[in-house]
């Protein structure tokens, strides 16, 4: 009872944007310590030091609390791209900034884990795979093909087809590189390997994608 009390005092004190910020936190831990099945809203509550009503209150299920793990992941890709009036001017740098922020991320132990459970689970909970790839890798490729139209309109770059190019885009900046961590394959490589394969594929996309 008093543990309880304490929990509901400690939920009033925080503000509404550190208590989010630590159950998504707790979430993440969770669903790669776990996986999603066996991942219980206590055990999310009690890592988080929330009440269960209190998680429910700011995303109301597991389901959509997992899509929000996923969304705030994708936010932080998104972060390196600028506005478009900064960044027209200079697309390799904009584009450099992009792919190394992905292959970082990408690389992480937390999105390699989360990308383990997402495949071991998403045959009984299909809806892991939909929310994963709908706040992810859509939401991304869509905001860097909206950045290769733009581009392509200005005529900086020949892109017709902006979706299929920002596929290209990432798949040359990821490589075999992802799939060798989720191998357990040996080591990521160290900053100086990765600069070199991110100038490498902006270098040949924007060669590939050269106006004409």
């Amino acid at each position: 009872m008093r543990q309880a009390s304490m929990r509901k005092e400690a939920d009033m004190a925080d503000s509404p944007a550190s208590k989010r910020d630590a159950i998504l936190a707790a979430a993440t831990r969770v669903f790669l310590d776990q996986g999603y099945g066996a991942a219980s809203m206590d055990a999310i509550a009690r890592t988080a030091g929330v009440s269960k009503q209190t998680i429910y209150a700011h995303f109301g299920g597991k389901a959509a609390l997992f899509e929000a793990t996923v969304l705030e992941r994708s936010n932080r890709l998104l972060e390196p791209f600028p506005a478009e009036t900064d960044s027209l001017h200079d697309p390799e740098a904009a584009l450099r900034a992009i792919a190394r922020r992905f292959l970082d991320l990408i690389l992480s132990p937390e999105t390699v884990g989360r990308f383990r459970v997402i495949v071991a689970e998403s045959g009984r909970f299909p809806e892991l795979a939909e929310a994963f790839y709908r706040s992810g890798p859509e939401r991304v490729g869509g905001r860097l093909s909206g950045y290769l139209a733009e581009l392509h309109q200005r005529g900086i770059v020949r892109v017709t087809d902006p979706r299929t190019a920002s596929i290209h885009f990432f798949g040359m900046v990821r490589g075999d590189l992802f799939l060798r961590q989720l191998l357990g394959l040996g080591e990521p490589p160290l900053a100086p390997e990765r600069n070199r394969i991110v100038d490498s594929a902006v270098k040949a996309f924007l060669s590939a994608y050269a106006p004409t």
